[in-house]
């Protein structure tokens, strides 16, 4: 499962200091590729210890997915379509 290697969603509660997530989904809506585990709240998430991984992916036209799991060595979580976009995600 590949790393979460930044994320600039700086308003997840996943978010402190970098994804805190055990795992994140990568969703397919629309033409975004957006984290699906984003949450928008004050209560901080996550475990401390844990950097977050792409657990499961849901953008099949992705060079990166195989049978819906990334296989790039690491992702970038950032603004793009959503606040929270997969910007690792290349169309195959």
């Amino acid at each position: 499962m590949p790393a979460v290697r930044e994320c600039a969603a700086t308003t997840c509660s996943f978010n402190d200091g970098g994804c805190h997530a055990p795992a994140v989904t990568v969703a397919a809506a629309g033409g975004a590729a957006s984290c699906a585990t984003f949450v928008e709240s004050s209560v901080r998430g996550g475990i401390a210890e844990i950097t977050g991984s792409v657990g499961a992916c849901a953008r099949t036209d992705c060079v990166h997915n195989t049978n819906l799991a990334c296989t790039a060595p690491s992702v970038q979580v950032g603004p793009g379509a959503t606040v929270s976009d997969c910007l690792t995600y290349q169309p195959a």
